[in-house]
C-alpha cells in the first residue's frame, strides 16, 4: 500500500475539481479525502501502487476542462485510517494562494435542462452546475464554498441537497445550486419601482411585450445590469442612444444561437469557437451585405462593418432569447462614462430615466464586470476588453520570482490594476476610464476586495509616471499610508514590458524591437508620446525612433476633435486642404492665430495621426467615443484592400508626418478614392515598423498599445514580416492600456532580479 499527500495549485476551485477527484478515486478504489484550502486543493490518498500511480497520472493529464494546474506536488505519508474516499470540509486557514475562478457562461448540459419540459429545471432562470455560473462576481472570501459567496443566505430544498451531496451527480458540491423549489427571489418592476410580477413565466411574457413595443429593459446579469432593446427596431435603438447619451458608439448584440448569427455575419472557425466558448465574450464579426435577421447595423454600429455578437451566457438570458427569437441589443447598464451598475437600488435610482422596466433578483453581486470583447486578425486573437469570463485570473506568471507582494496601479484610460502575491499574478477586470468619480470609487472598491480575498498587504507600489493620473496619485497616497516604497514606470515602456512578459522575452538574448503605439502617454522628455519604437536589450529600453512631433495647442480637446489633429499637422500648407470648411469663421480665425504661437506640448501619437487622416478624408471630425476615428478609418481601409493589391506609391523609410500629410493631400487632389488612401495609410504604418526592424537587423518585433487592436494593420505587418521576422502580441491581455499594470509588475520584477544578481556577483 502507498499513501500520499497531493497539493494542487492553480485554477482548481469552482470548476468541479473535488467531485472530479472523488469520482476518479472511487473508480480506482482509492481511499482518503479531498478538500479545498486557501492555497488550492489538498488530498490524502492511499491504495495499491499501480492504483495510486494511475490516480496521479489521471489527475495531471485529465483534469476538469475549465481548470488550470500550475503546481502539482506529491509527498509520501503514513497510512491514514479511512475506509472510503470523501470530500471533507474546506480549510479556511492559511495564506490564500490560488487562482480565482472567473465567472463561467451556461454549459451545454444546463442549457439542455432548461429547454426540456420533463426536467425539473425547465424554464428555471438560475440553473447552474459545477461547470458553469457565477464565481468571482459572487465571492466574498476564500476558499470558494457556498458560505463564502452570495449564495450563503439561500437554503437548498431537500432535492437540491441530495444533488449537492450525491457524488455521481453533476451538481455535487455545486455552490450555486438552486431550483424552482428553492428559487432565488426575482421580480419585474417598472421605472417607478412598482412591482409588476414575481412569477418568472409571467414576467417573461410581460418583458417580451414591452420589448416588442420598443421599450428598454434593464436585466440583472452575472456582472451587473444589461440594457436590452430590440435590435431590429430603429426607433427603439435611437431612444436608447438618446437616453444613454451615446450618439454613435457601437452596441453589443445578443443572438439566440450561432445559426442565426451565421445568417447575418461571416464567421471564421476561430470566431465561431469564441462565440460558443464557456466564457461567452462579445466577438467582433464581419457583417454580411444582407442581414437576414433584420438587425439595424447602421443604427447599432454606425459606419462600421462589424457586429459585436454574444451568446446568452446565463439561463435567464437563454430563456429570454428562446422566447424572443431574434437578436437583442445587450449593452452595459450605466450612464455614459460611469461603470456598469450592479446594485439594485442604484439601478432603480440611476437608470429610471433610461430603462422602462427592471428585472431584479436577490443574488447579490459582490464585484461588477462588463462583458469581455474579442476580435481576430487572420492569425491572431486580439483582446479588446478583458473582463467577465477571464478576470482576475492571469495564467502566465512565468516571470514572477519570489513572494514579494507588489501592487501595480496601471493607467487612467482603460484602467486595470495588477497584484503580485505569493508567487502569482492577479489582474483586475477592465475598470473603465478614471475621469469620473464613480469610476474612481469602483476602482478602489475592486482593489480593496481583491486585497481582502487574498489577505495581503502590498510591500511596494508601481505607478505610471504621469503626475496627474488618479491611479498614480492614489498609489502615492497608499504608499504613504502603508509606509512602503513607490516607483514610477513610463507609460510606453510599461506597454513594452507587458508584451515581453506575455511572450517570455524578458530574458531574451537577442534584441527585441518594441513598437508601442497609442493615443497618449507621459514621456521621459515630458512630452506626450504615442508612436514609440524601442530596442529592448540587456533588460532596458532605448528609444530609437518616433514620428515627428505634432504640436498640441488644445490639450485633451485634440483627442476629441480629429479636425484639430489635421489642422495642427497641416498648418504649413492649409491652403492645399479642405480643412477650413470644418470650422466656423470664428473658429478658423482663432486657430489661424493660435498656430502662430508656441505650443505648450508636443506629441508623437499614432492615435492622433489616425485622427488627422480620418479628418482629411472626411471620415470623422469629432470623436463621440475614444478611438472612433481610428475604427472608422480601419473600416474604410479594409474596403480599399482589393483596390490596392499592395501597390503603394508613397515614399517609405520616413517617420516625417508632415510629408505623409502632403502625400495624402496630393492623392485627394488626384481624386484617389477614400478607401484606397485609407488603405495606403495602413500600409505606410506597417512599412515604418518593417523598415526600422530591417535597418537595425532585429528579428523579434513586439507590438503593444491601443493602435494594435487594428486587425488590418496586424495582417499587413504579418504579410511583410512573416518570412524573416517574429511578431509578438499581447495574448491574455488587451494591447490597450489594460496591460499597463502588468507591464509595471514586469518592470520591477526584472529590475529586482538583476539587482539581486549584481549583489551576488559583488559578494563573490
Amino acid at each position: 500500500m502507498r499513501w500520499i499527500h497531493i497539493h494542487i495549485e492553480g485554477l482548481v476551485q469552482g470548476v468541479g475539481f473535488r467531485p472530479f477527484v472523488f469520482r476518479l478515486a472511487t473508480n480506482l478504489h482509492i481511499r482518503g479525502w479531498v478538500c479545498n484550502g486557501v492555497d488550492g486543493v489538498h488530498l490524502e490518498a492511499g491504495g495499491r501502487d499501480e492504483e495510486v500511480n494511475a490516480f496521479i497520472d489521471q489527475l495531471k493529464s485529465n483534469p476538469p476542462e475549465e481548470s488550470h494546474i500550475t503546481q502539482f506536488s506529491v509527498d509520501e505519508i503514513s497510512e491514514i485510517k479511512v475506509e472510503d474516499f470523501q470530500i471533507v470540509e474546506s480549510n479556511p486557514h492559511g495564506i490564500p494562494n490560488l487562482l480565482i475562478t472567473p465567472d463561467l457562461g451556461l454549459c451545454k448540459a444546463c442549457r439542455e435542462e432548461i429547454l426540456t419540459p420533463t426536467n425539473k429545471r425547465f424554464q428555471y432562470p438560475f440553473t447552474t452546475c459545477t461547470h458553469c455560473g457565477p464565481r468571482y462576481s459572487i465571492l466574498k472570501s476564500l476558499p470558494y464554498d457556498r458560505p463564502t459567496t452570495s449564495m450563503e443566505k439561500f437554503v437548498m430544498c431537500p432535492e437540491c441537497e441530495n444533488e449537492y451531496n450525491e457524488p455521481l451527480n453533476r451538481r455535487y458540491f455545486s455552490q450555486t445550486n438552486s431550483c424552482p423549489d428553492c428559487t432565488i427571489p426575482i421580480r419585474l418592476v417598472d421605472n417607478k419601482g412598482i412591482v409588476l410580477t414575481t412569477d418568472w413565466d409571467e414576467m417573461l411574457l410581460i418583458l417580451i411585450k414591452r420589448l416588442e413595443s420598443g421599450e428598454i429593459a434593464a436585466m440583472k446579469g452575472i456582472g451587473g445590469y444589461l440594457l436590452l432593446v430590440d435590435a431590429t427596431n430603429k426607433t427603439a435603438i435611437r431612444k436608447l442612444r438618446h437616453r444613454k447619451h451615446r450618439p454613435t458608439k457601437p452596441f453589443a448584440i445578443m443572438y439566440p444561437d450561432v445559426e442565426m448569427l451565421e445568417r447575418d455575419a461571416i464567421l471564421t472557425d476561430h470566431e465561431r469557437r469564441e462565440f460558443l466558448s464557456i466564457q461567452s465574450p462579445v466577438v467582433l464579426v464581419k457583417a454580411k451585405d444582407k442581414i437576414e435577421s433584420g438587425v439595424c447595423l447602421k443604427e447599432i454600429a454606425p459606419g462600421l462593418q462589424h457586429l459585436g455578437a454574444m451568446r446568452p451566457y446565463t439561463a435567464m438570458h437563454e430563456l429570454l432569447m428562446k422566447s424572443w427569437g431574434k437578436p437583442l441589443i445587450a449593452t452595459s447598464g450605466n450612464v455614459s462614462g460611469a461603470p456598469i451598475i450592479y446594485e439594485d437600488q442604484q439601478a432603480l435610482d440611476e437608470l429610471r430615466n433610461v430603462a422602462d422596466v427592471f428585472l431584479i433578483h436577490d443574488r447579490e453581486i459582490q464585484i461588477s464586470e462588463d462583458d469581455s470583447v474579442i476580435r481576430f486578425s487572420q492569425n491572431h486573437r486580439i483582446v479588446i476588453r478583458r473582463s467577465r469570463g477571464y478576470a482576475p485570473t492571469f495564467l502566465n506568471n512565468q516571470f514572477v520570482s519570489g513572494n514579494q507582494c507588489i501592487l501595480a496601479m496601471g493607467a487612467d484610460m482603460k484602467s486595470t490594476f495588477a497584484l503580485q502575491a505569493n508567487g502569482r499574478i492577479y489582474i483586475s477586470q477592465y475598470l473603465g476610464d478614471l475621469e469620473a468619480y464613480e469610476s474612481q470609487q469602483y476602482y478602489r472598491h475592486t482593489m480593496d476586495h481583491l486585497l481582502s480575498l487574498l489577505r495581503v498587504k502590498p510591500r511596494r507600489i508601481m505607478i505610471d509616471a504621469h503626475p496627474n493620473y488618479f491611479s498614480s496619485q492614489l498609489g502615492r497616497q497608499l504608499a504613504t499610508l502603508w509606509q512602503i516604497p513607490v516607483e514610477e514606470v513610463y507609460h510606453h515602456e510599461a506597454h513594452a514590458w507587458s508584451v515581453l512578459a506575455e511572450n517570455e522575452l524578458l530574458e531574451s538574448n537577442d534584441p527585441v524591437l518594441c513598437a508601442t503605439w497609442d493615443g497618449t502617454g507621459y514621456g521621459e522628455d515630458k512630452q506626450s508620446w504615442g508612436g514609440e519604437l524601442f530596442i529592448y536589450e540587456n533588460n532596458s529600453f532605448r528609444r530609437i525612433a518616433h514620428p515627428t512631433y505634432i504640436p498640441v495647442w488644445q490639450g485633451d480637446a485634440m483627442a476629441h476633435e480629429p479636425r484639430l489633429s489635421a489642422l495642427f499637422l497641416c498648418r504649413e500648407f492649409l491652403k492645399s486642404t479642405n480643412l477650413q470648411k470644418k470650422f466656423s469663421d470664428k473658429e478658423w480665425s482663432y486657430y489661424l492665430k493660435l498656430i502662430q504661437t508656441r505650443p505648450a506640448l508636443f506629441t508623437s501619437s499614432i492615435g492622433r495621426l489616425f485622427d488627422a487622416v480620418a479628418s482629411l478624408l472626411d471620415i470623422c471630425d469629432h470623436n463621440s467615443f475614444e478611438g472612433e476615428a481610428a475604427m472608422l478609418l480601419e473600416t474604410w481601409a479594409a474596403r480599399g484592400v482589393c483596390l490596392s493589391h499592395y501597390s503603394v506609391e508613397w515614399k517609405q523609410h520616413s517617420l516625417d508626418t508632415a510629408s505623409l500629410m502632403q502625400q495624402i493631400i496630393l492623392d485627394l487632389d488626384r481624386q484617389e478614392s477614400v478607401e484606397r488612401i485609407a488603405y495606403k495609410f495602413h500600409v505606410w504604418l506597417a512599412d515604418v515598423i518593417y523598415e526600422v526592424a530591417s535597418k537595425n537587423q532585429i528579428q523579434h518585433v513586439a507590438l503593444s498599445g491601443g493602435v494594435f487592436q487594428n486587425a488590418l494593420l496586424i495582417d499587413l505587418l504579418e504579410d511583410r514580416m512573416k518570412d524573416n521576422f517574429n511578431i509578438y502580441l499581447n495574448k491574455e491581455l488587451s494591447p490597450n492600456d489594460e496591460n499597463i499594470s502588468l507591464g509595471q509588475l514586469a518592470c520591477v520584477t526584472v529590475k529586482q532580479r538583476h539587482e539581486h544578481l549584481e549583489l551576488l556577483m559583488n559578494d563573490h
